[in-house]
């Protein structure tokens, strides 16, 4: 496979899984038990595939770019839910 394309999927991977991750946590705290075994189950597949192409390889661009694609889902969003943080309502803090 050419090595921009891996990369690119590699990213792609990272962003992904990101995402899963993100959403794993939602899942969790909304009881949604289903979805959260679901959820877990693709993550694994996701991440042991990525490590075995890795340890197959040797090839330390592809896990610098899954990295880079973990840090671009978070960067993406953490811009998209920039909000002002909320004034403290709480009596008892103020």
């Amino acid at each position: 496979m050419n090595l921009l394309l891996a990369m690119i999927l590699y990213l792609a991977v990272g962003c992904g899984e990101w995402y899963l991750a993100l959403r794993r946590t939602l899942a969790c705290a909304r009881g949604e038990k289903t979805l959260l075994v679901c959820i877990v189950f693709i993550e694994n597949l996701l991440g042991l595939w990525v490590l075995s192409s890795f340890i197959r390889t040797n090839n330390w661009f592809l896990a610098f770019s899954y990295s880079a694609g973990a840090s671009a889902g978070a960067l993406i969003i953490a811009m998209r839910n920039e909000k002002p943080p909320a004034e403290n309502t709480h009596p008892a803090i103020r």
